[in-house]
């Protein structure tokens, strides 16, 4: 029985002695140090401070940092990825971590101290990767645009379309290999090089759509560019090919294969040498009006004479005549003299320039011209005989001629001695001429009305084309007025 007393007492004093001593160990560890045998990544922080150990995992980070550029092989070329920018440490976190054992409730800390000491404590610092600045770095290697596969092109040579087809090949998966170079990262095995994962792809199918579009186009014939004081703009001679033919070529070769396909050249009608030759060559119709009224009459017609100089319209360009002149206000240098508004004749600024608009009117018939616009006056014109006049107004009536001449024609006006005259000049393609007739109507009420023609000559004048140009109605017939 006192034998039995005797062990429970040293089993007790024991545990005294042991919980006394793992009491002292708790009150051992210092939770502004870190623990023995411990360290992150193989770098020792032993009785470091929290302070100490950020200075030294930075430092172990710069390192780190310098290392992680990593090499991608692909299809025998190597790609150099540097992933240090994606990179972020959080090195206080990690100090904070290594100290937490030291922080712990008081009688966990001797466990800890223990546990540190006979196994030691090493942690991995791993850092946090940037998904989009990891992508920028894959990107910035030039490894995304790497592709085994050999693309169609084509080339032009002797007068014929080269086709060459593509081939299948190889291409970066995008997605496996970001996640490779983010597994390397994580391991930290950067010095091997790492092979690149890829797909295989077909090659791209023959775009003859795009070919077409990129070498074919139409004849363009010279003309004048009114942006750069006319200059001549050079012709373009036209290219095609068959299609129905290329596409049955293309359908029957293989890859890697060329096909040849005739192109089809068209010249212009009018080459950039023939527009030298032949700009402004001919008078195509000239006709001359006397003017006469007063002063500021005559003022306004060389106001608007000297608007109207020199036009130039290259073929399918029009004219408008209140375009060119402008509005007529005191502003604008005109003055006031004899028009008509409502049937009453009145003074207004511009009076009389109608008489410029009648002179181009006519010349343009005679030239052949497109006339989409023309308006007659209220009464008969002392200066054109009826159905040959042309009224305009500011922002009411106009006079339009187009240019429907394959070569440029030149609007020249001249007010000289008291005559003015409209000259249009271009270039004759033909030896046709040209007549005016008109048609007169009287009605009962002293209306007349008046259709005028154009009759266009063959050049040996066997036959002609006949159009109507346009239809007038005057009052009071037998007065003239300015």
């Amino acid at each position: 029985m006192g034998k039995r007393k005797r062990t429970w007492g040293h089993m007790i004093l024991l545990v005294c002695v042991l919980l006394s001593v793992y009491i002292i160990l708790c009150a051992v560890v210092n939770p502004e140090q870190i623990l023995p045998r411990t360290s992150v990544d193989g770098v020792s922080l032993e009785e470091k401070t929290e302070e100490e150990a950020v200075r030294m995992l930075e430092e172990e980070v710069r390192s780190r940092r310098e290392e992680a550029v990593l090499t991608v092989s692909f299809e025998g070329q190597e790609y150099r990825v540097d992933v240090r920018p994606a990179l972020e440490y959080d090195c206080k976190a990690m100090a904070e971590k290594v100290l937490s054992p030291c922080r712990a409730m008081f009688l966990l800390r001797g466990g800890h101290l223990l546990k540190s000491v006979l196994t030691g404590r090493n942690l991995e610092l791993i850092p946090a990767i940037d998904q989009e600045l990891l992508l920028e770095a894959v990107e910035d290697s030039s490894i995304l645009e790497a592709d085994s596969r050999t693309e169609t092109y084509y080339k032009e040579e002797n007068g014929q379309l080269a086709i060459t087809v593509g081939k299948s090949g190889r291409k970066v998966d995008e997605e496996k290999l970001l996640e490779a170079v983010r597994e390397a990262v994580l391991s930290g095995d950067h010095g091997k090089v790492l092979p690149c994962p890829a797909v295989e792809v077909a090659a791209e199918p023959v775009d003859l759509e795009r070919i077409h579009e990129e070498i074919c186009q139409a004849a363009v014939n010279a003309t004048l560019d009114p942006v750069n004081g006319y200059e001549i703009i050079p012709s373009v001679t036209g290219v095609d090919f068959d299609m129905e033919y290329a596409i049955d070529l293309l359908e029957q070769a293989q890859e890697g294969d060329t096909v040849t396909i005739d192109l089809i050249r068209t010249e212009p009608e009018i080459s950039t040498k023939d527009l030298e030759k032949h700009l402004f060559r001919d008078i195509l119709a000239e006709f001359s009006t006397v003017v006469g009224g007063s002063e500021n009459r005559k003022t306004n017609i060389r106001i608007a004479t000297e608007r109207c100089r020199e036009i130039i319209l290259n073929a399918g360009d029009e004219f408008s005549f209140n375009h060119t002149v402008g509005e007529q206000t005191a502003e604008t240098g005109f003055k006031k003299a004899n028009a008509i508004l409502d049937g009453k004749i009145i003074q207004a600024y511009g009076g009389g320039i109608c008489q410029v608009s009648t002179t181009i009117f006519e010349a343009a018939l005679y030239a052949g011209l497109d006339i989409p616009e023309r308006w007659c006056h209220t009464y008969i014109s002392s200066y054109a005989d009826p159905g040959m006049d042309a009224a305009v107004a500011w922002d009411a009536l106009d006079l339009r001629i187009v240019n429907n001449r394959k070569y440029p024609v030149m609007l020249e006006v001249v007010y000289e001695g008291g005559l003015l005259t409209a000259t249009f000049w271009g270039t004759k393609t033909e030896d046709t001429s040209i007549d005016i007739e008109t048609k007169s109507i009287y009605d009962s009420s002293d209306l007349l009305k008046v259709t005028t023609f154009r009759k266009i000559y063959s050049p040996d004048r066997s036959h002609f084309f006949m159009e109507e140009i346009s239809y007038s109605e005057y009052l009071n017939p037998s007065k003239r007025v300015d």
